[in-house]
């Protein structure tokens, strides 16, 4: 099964209901993203799966590091329009 995609102006990628039904997946969810050449590669992770590996832990550090500098502070407007809170 394939389709294409688009990514939104906050780096975000919708998956089609189709995928998220076949694969029985829900909000939550974790995955797994691998870059394998000229594709990035998302695996859905059990919840039994959450137990992270030293390296795994090193990557999210270093992912966080990398990002903490450009991120935005939630502020309470945010959290009220992303919740239906108008």
């Amino acid at each position: 099964m394939a389709t294409m995609l688009k990514m939104n102006r906050n780096r975000q990628i919708n998956l089609p209901s189709s995928f998220i039904s076949l694969l029985n997946l829900g909000e939550d969810r974790y995955f797994k993203a691998e870059i394998k050449g000229n594709h990035i590669v998302l695996t859905p992770i059990d919840p039994v799966e959450r137990v992270f590996s030293n390296q795994d832990l090193h990557l999210i550090e270093d992912t966080y590091q990398q990002e903490k500098s450009s991120a935005k502070p939630v502020k309470s407007d945010w959290v009220k329009k992303a919740h239906g809170l108008h």
